[in-house]
């Protein structure tokens, strides 16, 4: 066998010494573009996933308040004289109050509801916990009346929508 004469050796060498700074930077800024694309989708898709868990404890508040006024034909107080809203209302008490439920994750939303003076209807707020995923969420805080009314609490959805309307619209469904 031969020896390589000088000239194949450098070319040996300069084929594998491995990616050159342009190589490298062209390919962080690749994966950097399609981060920009892929986050935004995400947060939406994590976003859906909270909107749909709130759904199903807003369902299940709707169902406690209905079997409480099968009981006592009021949605404001029991028998007993205890109040269901308030920060010390029975409502207050029950594992729906918080979304995600107790035990299934930091709250999210918190679950409030506002009795009308005669006790005869209700209407229940979500509102988003400031420090969690949901805090700057554009659909704002969502409401729902004893009457299956959808809305979206006054002044808390972005400007991403121009009506409350439109947030309910998109937000609810």
């Amino acid at each position: 066998m031969t020896p390589l004469c000088r000239s194949h050796r450098r070319a040996r060498l300069a084929s594998a010494r491995g990616f050159t700074l342009i190589e490298l930077m062209i390919a962080v800024a690749v994966v950097a573009i399609l981060a920009a694309v892929a986050y935004p989708t995400y947060r939406e898709h994590v976003a859906k996933g909270h909107r749909g868990q709130l759904k199903t404890q807003m369902a299940l508040a709707q169902q406690w308040m209905e079997r409480f006024y099968s009981d006592t034909y009021s949605y404001k107080k029991n028998t007993e004289g205890d109040t269901v809203d308030g920060a010390a209302g029975l409502f207050s008490k029950q594992p729906f109050s918080v979304s995600p439920p107790t035990g299934e994750g930091s709250a999210v939303y918190t679950l409030a509801v506002d009795v009308a003076a005669d006790g005869q209807s209700y209407t229940l707020t979500a509102t988003r916990v400031a420090t969690g995923p949901m805090g700057s969420d554009p659909c704002g805080n969502p409401t729902v009346t004893g009457k299956g009314v959808k809305g979206v609490a006054s002044g808390t959805f972005g400007s991403r929508y121009a009506t409350a309307a439109a947030a309910v619209a998109e937000c609810w469904r």
